[in-house]
């Protein structure tokens, strides 16, 4: 019984928890927005390669994203000061992969893009570092 009990307030906890951090259910019926694996997102890049209304965008710093990107990303600096600005700008209704270093930056970003109502907007889990450190390329 009391294992019963652990269980139950585990799975409210958890469902609470989830809940406040941004579950697909924060987003309006027509949006797509969540986070994914570097595996997920190096299939989403190979299923959209060449696909016109498929962006991979990247929001760290200039610098950072010369030392290395993902093919095809697009750079916007997060930091720069006008990044919803700039962001604004972009087809709402493309379907966009959203990285930066480490995930922290391209999650607030993305949060930016539910709110100005981009359709479908992936985050990926771990930025670059973990996208490198599966192996996967990167170009200059």
């Amino acid at each position: 019984m009391k294992k019963l009990k652990v269980l139950i307030m585990t799975a409210l906890l958890t469902a609470t928890f989830v809940g406040c951090a941004g579950s697909p259910s924060d987003t309006a019926p027509n949006q797509t927005i969540r986070k994914i694996s570097v595996a997920e997102a190096k299939t989403l890049i190979q299923t959209n390669a060449g696909k016109a209304d498929f962006v991979v965008l990247d929001v760290r710093t200039p610098s950072e994203f010369s030392q290395g990107h993902l093919s095809g990303a697009i750079n916007i600096d997060y930091n720069a000061g006008n990044f919803q600005a700039e962001v604004s700008k972009l087809d709402k209704n493309k379907r966009y992969l959203v990285y930066c270093r480490t995930s922290h930056r391209s999650g607030l970003a993305v949060d930016i893009m539910k709110d100005l109502g981009f359709k479908e907007v992936y985050d990926m889990d771990g930025g670059i570092e973990a996208w490198m450190s599966a192996g996967y390329p990167v170009v200059s």
